[in-house]
């Protein structure tokens, strides 16, 4: 499947809000009768699910077609029941809703007026949720392939690996972080407008910040706010978009909040300090030779699904 990066996507969607929050258009007709387009392992994918996404790519400014959007819609529908035989963590609905209300927050809309606007375009809401969460499991599934080769990468290759870097054990340091978490709770059964304001106050809570040993204090002027000491996490303990963000913030500062299944959760950086250590170097060696036995993995991975999975044109 082509992967969109969520960033640009959520980018490329408000774009497109903007433009049709300002266009008056008429309803469009109710839909046609659904043809089956194709099927994985019985799963129907219709004419209409084609369809859906070919709109809204095209509203997104994305490259597509019916071939394109079919064959995205088969990668996904693999992915989906992958991750459920595995039992991977997926995305929430109220981790999608939260990502469907921040695009319709950066152009000024509700969550009904944005809807709304996608409506009048032909495109359901439905279709970018269905969208979002493809791509999340997508990305899940290829982290759990990608952590399954970890297995052919051996310890003397890694060590091999930083002796080529001319890594000395006497020199080699990494950050080592003392973090909060402050989790803004959202009880189960809350209505999804509940995401956006705790969202809210989470923002609210990082302005006001006293720093990790006011935090408490200032959490108990609020209802369903809990702190928590992580305890002390190294920069080898963290990765992706996080571990970026970690890297930047200064002691005191937060990151920005997150949602997670539990609620809105905000991490504080309480100090830093640089501890003597090879791990870093070390996890950067085995990353890169990772990254040498993954190259083109999404691609064979694909092939690899559709060979092995009852696919049927209709």
């Amino acid at each position: 499947m082509r992967f969109h990066t969520m960033r640009s996507m959520i980018a490329a969607a408000g774009i497109a809000a903007a433009a049709i929050a300002m266009t008056s258009v008429a309803p469009v007709p109710a839909v046609a009768q659904q043809a089956v387009k194709a099927s994985v392992n019985d799963q129907p994918i219709t004419s209409y699910d084609v369809q859906q996404r070919v709109k809204m790519m095209t509203l997104f400014r994305q490259k597509t077609s019916e071939k394109i959007a079919l064959d995205d819609l088969i990668d996904e529908t693999l992915a989906e029941q992958v991750a459920k035989r595995a039992k991977l963590t997926l995305p929430s609905d109220a981790e999608i809703n939260q990502r469907v209300a921040g695009i319709a927050k950066q152009v000024k809309l509700t969550v009904p007026q944005f809807e709304q606007a996608l409506n009048q375009q032909g495109v359901q809401l439905a279709t970018l949720k269905r969208f979002f969460r493809g791509q999340a499991t997508w990305a899940a599934v290829m982290r759990a392939k990608a952590s399954s080769l970890k297995a052919d990468v051996s310890e003397a290759d890694i060590q091999a690996e930083m002796q080529k870097e001319g890594v000395s054990p006497d020199t080699a340091t990494i950050k080592e972080f003392k973090l909060q978490q402050i989790v803004f709770v959202i009880p189960k059964g809350s209505p999804p407008g509940m995401v956006g304001k705790r969202t809210a106050e989470a923002e609210s809570f990082r302005k006001r910040f006293p720093g990790c040993d006011g935090s408490l204090a200032l959490a108990q002027t609020m209802k369903g706010v809990v702190v928590l000491d992580i305890g002390r996490r190294d920069s080898t303990q963290v990765s992706g978009e996080g571990a970026e963000a970690l890297m930047k913030t200064p002691v005191g500062g937060t990151l920005k909040p997150d949602v997670t299944d539990r609620g809105v959760e905000v991490v504080a950086v309480c100090s830093v300090k640089e501890v003597q250590s090879t791990a870093g170097v070390r996890a950067a060696a085995e990353r890169r030779l990772l990254e040498s036995e993954t190259k083109d993995l999404e691609t064979k991975f694909k092939a690899e699904l559709r060979q092995n999975n009852k696919i049927v044109y209709n």
